[in-house]
């Protein structure tokens, strides 16, 4: 028999991508990325990795990439506004997705598409976590995006935002025990 090699979802069986069942698997992503590249909302990227993955033929890297970049740049997941919408936890959701489902390591224009969005949304906390895990994963982070979420912390530290506000109004521990005991 042939021998199979495995590689995410799919085998090598004579040179050829089979799937587990031994249907060929289509690695012609272009014209995935580019139906990717048009989506108006980032739910609709997500809806064409499904249909990709219908008709066989497993996201890439490059077709992943290219789907965290266009949740970074679309304004919303939908035309109709969500409730605590997170481009964060979107991203983090197809990293996972990425490495777990597909085996695909992310690379470093994975986690800088995940930065932008820490940069662009002002959350320098995890940017922070982003920036040590872009260094350990792949050896650095952008310079820019670096100073530009330092940037960020440093201007909430100058107006008194450093740490989340509903942790200033919260009663310390002694407080609310020696309140209890009076």
């Amino acid at each position: 028999m042939a021998s199979m090699r495995a590689h995410g979802g799919a085998s090598t069986v004579g040179g050829k991508k089979v799937d587990l069942f031994g249907y060929a698997v289509d690695t012609n992503t272009a014209p995935w990325i580019d139906k990717i590249k048009k989506v108006k909302n980032y739910d609709d990227a997500g809806e064409v990795l499904v249909e990709m993955n219908v008709k066989n033929c497993p996201p890439d890297l490059a077709t992943y990439n290219a789907t965290l970049q266009k949740i970074f740049e679309c304004a919303s997941k939908s035309t109709e506004p969500v409730t605590n919408e997170s481009k964060f936890c979107a991203m983090m959701d197809l990293l996972e997705e990425m490495s777990h489902r597909n085996r695909i390591k992310p690379n470093e224009e994975s986690w800088t598409w995940v930065m932008k969005a820490c940069v662009a949304s002002g959350n320098f906390r995890v940017g922070y976590v982003i920036e040590r895990v872009m260094k350990t994963e792949c050896g650095s982070c952008p310079a820019d995006l670096v100073a530009a979420n330092e940037a960020t912390a440093q201007k909430a530290k100058s107006e008194g935002r450093e740490h989340p506000s509903h942790f200033s109004k919260q009663a310390s521990l002694f407080e609310s025990v020696d309140n209890q005991l009076n």
